[in-house]
């Protein structure tokens, strides 16, 4: 094989190998901001119940009024007995297809 042969195939080996890797960034990339949107549209909407739970929560004179900050801090993100509120919004439906297809082309 002579040097410039070697070389084109050295290229086409390189570039064959970075296309894939360009695109999966892209993807990843993509991924991430159709996660951020899904955060700032289930937020828009666990916000005004949040709020709610924690008025409730200190319109009791008993309870200290930090402690129904910390404790409804994370309603809405789900836990041990409660589902995640809201995943079912169309830019989380799509960011869950986007990390499926995401992980499928990582196995590949």
């Amino acid at each position: 094989m002579t040097p410039c042969t070697r070389a084109s195939v050295f290229a086409a080996a390189v570039l064959a190998l970075a296309v894939p890797a360009m695109s999966l960034a892209d993807a990843a990339s993509h991924l991430a901001a159709l996660e951020a949107q899904c955060a700032k549209d289930r937020e828009a909407k666990i916000k005004p119940l949040r709020d709610a739970q924690i008025a409730k929560c200190k319109a009791d004179k008993a309870n200290d009024p930090e402690h129904c900050e910390h404790f409804w801090s994370d309603y809405g993100n789900g836990g041990r007995r409660r589902p995640r509120l809201f995943d079912n919004l169309p830019s989380c439906v799509a960011a869950a297809k986007a990390r499926q297809a995401l992980h499928a082309a990582d196995d590949d």
